[in-house]
């Protein structure tokens, strides 16, 4: 029980005024306010008395007349307000006893009330604990284990409105349409397995479709980027490629110039060269870039053409290198190597 009520209704009992109270009450405060009373009827009299004056149209009272008569109406007026008060006072006060009765048996009936109510919430939310149980009960016994019961759950089900059989025969065509629904994706002919993740953070069809129709936009885009990305940097590297070859073509001319020049300053036999003559092993520094593919067929061309090759480290600077070759146990001269520019 709430400690609000501390007595029963039944304990409150209404304060009655009889008739017989009220006769008594009437001629006590007629007694005891007889001189208000008569005060009222005097400036009843006096205000009467005046205005009657004021009736006949022949009369025409002086300026200082009028103003009196003006300020005994006025005062008449006031008097009786004045005395009303005390009468109005006088007349209430047996209803006094009887007002503050109801207002302690109103507030009882309230408090009553009140606790009522809490007893009729708390038997309700007691009944909605146990129907959601019992729903969790035949969701779990369907082992449908795609999403939680929270997704498909409807929180009017627990209203006394919905019944058993109807809740259980929903969850029913909820999880069957779950079954279609992923099955229908799986027929998709891209990207099916996305789909049906998709699906299974909403439940919706409609939305999980726009969502995989994205995706695909996406990925053509990106798809098309790539494939351009890469058509431009292999344009770019043909081009690069281009000039270093005319380049590494210029410098040939140089060089067979300048051994013409050696050849003829050493005498050697017309049709010689000092390069054919030495059987000269030249050795070039370079790097590649390519694919895995395309590195495996070029050690494959230089193997079957008898071009030696080792595999290197580039390093920033020669205290790198030195380091390196300490902890390989590496002998030999410490090379510089940079990119020369195309031409």
């Amino acid at each position: 029980m709430n400690d609000a009520v501390k007595l029963t209704i039944t304990d409150l009992q209404v304060s009655e005024i009889t008739s017989k109270d009220l006769e008594e009450a009437y001629r006590r405060v007629q007694l005891e306010h007889k001189d208000a009373i008569i005060s009222i009827q005097q400036s009843m009299n006096d205000a009467d008395e005046i205005f009657r004056k004021y009736q006949n149209e022949s009369y025409v009272p002086l300026e200082d007349i009028a103003k009196k008569d003006r300020a005994k109406l006025n005062s008449a007026e006031k008097n009786i307000a004045d005395k009303y008060v005390s009468l109005k006072a006088a007349y209430e006060k047996p209803l006094q006893n009887t007002e503050e009765n109801i207002k302690m048996i109103r507030k009882a009936i309230k408090d009553a009330s009140g606790i009522v109510d809490g007893a009729v919430k708390a038997y309700e939310e007691k009944q909605k604990t146990a129907k959601r149980k019992e729903i969790q009960a035949y969701f779990d016994s369907k082992n449908f284990k795609l999403a939680p019961l929270e997704m498909l759950f409807v929180d009017k089900w627990l209203n006394k409105g919905f019944e058993m059989k109807d809740i259980q025969k929903r969850l029913d065509e909820d999880i069957a349409g779950i079954y279609r629904d992923i099955e229908i994706l799986e027929k998709l002919p891209e990207h099916s397995m996305a789909a049906k993740a998709m699906y299974l953070s909403n439940l919706n069809m409609g939305e999980t479709l726009r969502q995989v129709e994205a995706i695909k936009e996406n990925a053509e885009r990106l798809a098309n980027e790539q494939v351009e990305r890469e058509e431009r940097k292999n344009q770019e590297q043909v081009a690069i490629n281009g000039a270093a070859e005319s380049r590494e073509a210029q410098i040939a001319v140089r060089l067979e110039k300048v051994q013409s020049i050696v050849d003829s300053a050493l005498d050697l036999p017309v049709g010689t060269t000092g390069a054919q003559a030495r059987e000269e092993m030249l050795e070039y520094t370079m790097t590649f870039k390519g694919t895995k593919e395309q590195l495996r067929k070029l050690r494959e061309y230089m193997t079957a053409n008898g071009i030696s090759y080792h595999k290197g480290l580039l390093l920033d600077n020669d205290h790198d290198a030195k380091l390196v070759m300490e902890q390989k146990k590496a002998t030999g001269r410490i090379y510089s190597f940079i990119y020369v520019p195309a031409a």
